[in-house]
């Protein structure tokens, strides 16, 4: 188990900066500098950076400077924008600050997720420094870190799968249970329709019935009333006036 404990504790320290002091006697920003390296000592990290760039000011293309400006970036996390200089660091003549440039870029890299580009820098970094052994460990590490995501791409690719089936099936029944809904507010509206329909018929049927009562009690009374002229009549023609003589 100390094994295994140390080993990891090995891995956070290796995949860490490597800080290097910059020596520019008698060139121009050299007093920024060194006051930018007392800060970083410190781990002022925003303050030594402001040092380093008042130092680029007076020698832009200074390469060791940009090197520091990307230690000090590195430190606040800013690896994006620390490994824009690292890389400018790379026109340096010598080839070792070359290769802990690559390095460091390999650990920013590997900062922001890009394990494949991360394997590319550290590869580098040995090409130009053979012997460097935490870039051999960086290496190996970040390469087994990157198999590991390989191993876990179909797991997890079938649990996206998963959740989009998932996903699926509670839209369709959402969607079901939408359309039960709607037709059901549709069969009830229908239903209310055809009652009041139904009962407009019937309304209308009572009126109808009601004129037709009205007739044939009109017609009733009517044939009723010349009934009874003609019994009139009928009962006039049968008297016999008599006329008296004198």
């Amino acid at each position: 188990m100390e094994g295994e404990i140390l080993k990891m504790k090995r891995a956070t320290l290796w995949i860490l900066l490597l800080v290097i002091p910059t020596l520019l006697a008698a060139q121009p920003g050299r007093k920024q500098v060194l006051e930018g390296n007392k800060l970083f000592a410190e781990q002022k990290y925003d303050e030594a950076n402001n040092k380093y760039r008042d130092a680029l000011i007076e020698d832009p293309a200074n390469p060791m400077i940009h090197f520091n400006v990307a230690d000090a970036l590195y430190k606040k996390k800013k690896y994006e924008d620390a490994l824009k200089d690292f890389e400018k660091s790379l026109s340096i003549d010598d080839a070792l600050t070359q290769a802990k440039a690559y390095y460091n870029m390999g650990n920013a890299l590997y900062r922001m997720g890009k394990l494949p580009e991360s394997i590319l820098a550290y590869t580098q970094a040995l090409k130009l420094n053979p012997e460097d052994e935490d870039a051999k460990y960086n290496l190996e590490f970040v390469r087994k870190k990157l198999k590991e995501q390989a191993k876990k791409q179909p797991q997890n690719q079938q649990q996206q799968q998963q959740q989009q089936r998932q996903q699926q099936q509670q839209q369709q029944q959402e969607q079901q249970k939408k359309q039960q809904q709607e037709q059901q507010q549709k069969q009830k509206q229908q239903d209310q329709q055809q009652k009041e329909q139904q009962k407009q018929e019937q309304q209308q049927k009572k009126q109808e019935m009601s004129k037709e009562e009205a007739e044939r009690i009109l017609n009733a009374l009517n044939k009723e009333d010349k009934d009874l002229q003609k019994r009139r009549k009928v009962r006039s023609a049968g008297r016999v006036r008599v006329v008296k003589d004198w």
